[in-house]
């Protein structure tokens, strides 16, 4: 295969299900993952995945099995599947660990880092998406839209008024085009998103008294965060019109908008694009099928279908998020509205800065909690931090970040192989962070009030939005439409917001996983699970 294709070809061959079997079905599937240019230590990890999971079909079975292994490219995505006829054997049934509850889940499956099972027509089936390497890195695609925006922006205005006007009048219409498609695919996304993570879990026992402690620790450390930032920073802006409704109905407003999560039907949501909404419905319906367990098989497999469905199609959109950026900040820069880009700017800088500052705030107060040296613990923290801002990708540092926290900041495998990569799905304070920051300076820059129930209801969606951020190219794009709306910032916004993300976005990330290694320490100190002699160690 040619590499630059980036296709996988179609391959098709029956394997009995026996211990040689075993070790050839493993060999098709590392010659596939390499044909993808997938990882080494991944091919590695998950051809030992896939191996212990067919130990597990061979000691269930009943006679003799075979396999058929497939792989190929549908539609420009790239599968590796294994199937095996017979009764149902979900290996999430046969493992007791969270590791292995999380090992066989479909967290990582979207990066290709992980097998998603299914069992269907009398058919177990095992399949892995590797995501396709690109030729042009994202943010370098990125840059390059927003360079030619502005460059074709400021020749337009240099030339004759009609030129920009008549540009202009085809710019507007195929923008509001590309908004439509994407405010149709967000709700269903974030709503399929929240739900699926939810009934993922597994069962309502599952996680135990780690996981509770574990998840409610995410959850409190992000809106703490994100309040303490807006506290913070909320001063630094000034709308023209914010003051105005800055009045004593504040505490009236907060309370209606704390009712007004509760929605009165079903429908209304999707259709006016309230996301807290959205977000209620999708806990609450997750909750409900994670509590009926296999009352509800029929539904979680629906769900399960429904969330791969809307999640391949956003996969599709982002392959032209750069035209949609282009396409943004051309418009804007003829519409005549980019007279003072302060706001943007300044809260652009005032991310970077926040994103900078929590990860030291976050490991001086674990290390005081747990009487370590600051020096110490930052300078194990230092390399996964770097592996993250240089990449701007958690995926990329998953390997690393596991291997310290469990070697070098002492953190007990039980809690590290289960928190890290769901906090790494769930726990992006740095995301929180840059959502709200960028939902200030924008609301400077187009005049939108700010009042305290404004400020709530922002920390609210920025925390929401920060856990339920799909971990597909092109969430992050979903998540400010869904924010812009929430918060009454004009839709033509999104193209200021994410040029500015796609700098925001490596700091978001470092400071995420930094964060989340704090967290994992003082969750471990609290279960008696933390090797404190390892972490002060140097």
């Amino acid at each position: 295969m040619h590499k630059d294709k980036l296709t996988l070809p179609k391959q098709r061959q029956q394997v009995p299900l026996d211990g040689a079997g075993i070790d050839t079905l493993s060999q098709l599937l590392a010659g596939a993952l390499e044909q993808a240019a997938v990882n080494r230590k991944d091919i590695i990890r998950l051809r030992l995945v896939v191996e212990e999971i067919l130990g597990l079909w061979q000691s269930a079975g009943q006679g003799q099995t075979v396999c058929t292994f497939r792989c190929g490219t549908r539609l420009g995505r790239m599968y590796i599947e294994i199937t095996a006829p017979g009764k149902r054997m979900d290996p999430e049934e046969a493992v007791t660990d969270m590791a292995g509850q999380l090992l066989y889940s479909n967290l990582l499956a979207q990066a290709g880092l992980a097998p998603v099972y299914f069992y269907q027509d009398g058919v177990n089936r095992l399949a892995l998406y590797p995501s396709k390497p690109q030729r042009i890195s994202p943010v370098l695609q990125l840059l390059l839209a927003i360079v030619g925006a502005l460059t074709t922006g400021l020749a337009l205005r240099a030339l004759h008024v009609d030129t920009a006007g008549a540009a202009a009048a085809v710019l507007d219409p195929l923008f509001n085009a590309l908004m439509g498609v994407l405010q149709t695919l967000a709700g269903p996304m974030i709503f399929l998103s929240v739900c699926w993570g939810i009934v993922n879990i597994g069962d309502i026992h599952v996680l135990g008294r780690i996981g509770k402690l574990v998840l409610l620790r995410f959850l409190r450390g992000i809106f703490l965060v994100t309040a303490a930032t807006a506290a913070c920073l909320v001063w630094v802006f000034h709308p023209e019109n914010g003051a105005a409704q800055m009045g004593e109905n504040a505490a009236a407003q907060i309370y209606g908008m704390v009712l007004g999560i509760i929605p009165g039907n079903i429908i209304t949501p999707f259709l006016e694009g309230n996301s807290l909404q959205i977000i209620f419905l999708a806990i609450c319906v997750g909750l409900v099928l994670l509590a009926l367990e296999g009352k509800s098989s029929a539904l979680r497999e629906v769900l399960d279908q429904a969330n791969t469905a809307v999640q391949f199609m956003m996969g599709i959109v982002s392959r032209y998020i750069p035209c949609f950026v282009f396409v943004s900040l051309l418009s804007l820069l003829l519409s005549d509205t980019l007279g003072n880009l302060g706001g943007v700017v300044k809260g652009m800088l005032l991310g970077i800065a926040a994103c900078v500052v929590w990860p030291v705030l976050y490991a001086l107060y674990a290390a005081v909690r747990l009487q370590a040296p600051l020096p110490t613990v930052l300078r194990k923290q230092l390399p996964v931090y770097l592996i993250a801002l240089s990449t701007a990708s958690s995926s990329a540092a998953l390997s690393a970040n596991l291997e310290t926290c469990e070697r070098r900041l002492g953190i007990s495998g039980r809690i590290a192989q289960f928190a890290v990569p769901l906090g790494q799905v769930i726990f992006k304070t740095g995301g929180a962070t840059g959502f709200l920051v960028m939902a200030l300076g924008l609301a400077e820059f187009y005049g939108v009030a700010m009042p305290l129930s404004w400020v709530v209801t922002c920390v609210l969606t920025a925390g929401l939005l920060a856990v339920a951020a799909p971990p597909v190219p092109g969430g992050s794009l979903t998540c400010y439409t869904v924010l812009l709306t929430q918060l009454g910032i004009p839709a033509a916004a999104i193209g200021l917001a994410v040029a500015g993300n796609t700098i925001l976005d490596f700091f978001m990330t470092s400071c995420g996983i930094a964060c989340l290694q704090s967290e994992l320490m003082l969750s471990a100190g609290k279960l008696g699970m933390l090797d404190r002699e390892v972490l002060r160690k140097e």
